[in-house]
């Protein structure tokens, strides 16, 4: 017969085989556990990781392309300025040469030219006021005389500084014609800027 001792000694061993399995069963779970955990934090910093260098990527392209789009504009901005200086300098040149080209023949046949074109800008109108320069009127009545004979001139020495050239009203001041060296240049502004431009284009290319 098992004695009460026999019993118990049966019954702890029971109980200490249970428990070591409890625990070796929780301890693997823990592990586990601990296991997965870890995966997660690494899979989470990995995540993370990438989101930052997404957002760091981000803004650096925004940045780099704010800073290039700030350049280009910076750089654009001193192009038209130096284009313009440029131009402005050009345009004072060809008003310099222009001066000297009034002492030449071509000046002469310049304004025969301008006389041509009268009958064209004034119809019907005979009646005319001239403005020149004193020292062009006349070269200028000659070639009314020769080209238009039939039209009643009144000549007028012109005050204001200019570079040569003739300004034609009608009597009544309803028309007024500007043949002037001066507004030649002004009018063809755009003109002169276009081909400068054009030229200092091909010349950075």
């Amino acid at each position: 017969m098992i004695s009460v001792e026999e019993k118990l000694q049966v019954f702890t061993q029971y109980l200490l085989k249970n428990v070591r399995k409890l625990g070796k069963d929780t301890i693997k779970e823990a592990k586990e556990k601990k296991q997965e955990m870890l995966e997660a934090s690494r899979l989470k910093i990995i995540k993370e990781k990438r989101a930052i260098e997404e957002r760091s990527d981000h803004t650096i392209f925004r940045d780099k392309n704010k800073i290039i789009a700030e350049g280009k504009n910076k750089a654009k901005t001193l192009e038209l300025e130096e284009k313009n200086r440029i131009l402005m300098d050009f345009n004072q040149l060809i008003f310099e040469k222009a001066k000297s080209y009034t002492k030449k023949e071509v000046y002469n046949t310049y304004l025969s030219s301008c006389v041509d074109e009268i009958p064209n800008v004034f119809k019907e109108k005979k009646d005319l006021i001239v403005f020149a320069q004193e020292r062009d009127l006349l070269n200028i009545k000659q070639f009314f005389k020769e080209k238009l004979s039939g039209y009643n001139i009144e000549y007028r020495s012109e005050t204001k500084d200019s570079i040569g050239g003739l300004i034609v009203e009608d009597a009544d001041i309803r028309i007024h014609c500007d043949f002037t060296i001066d507004n030649l240049i002004k009018t063809n502004y755009k003109r002169i800027g276009m081909i400068l431009n054009g030229f200092m284009e091909k010349q950075v290319s």
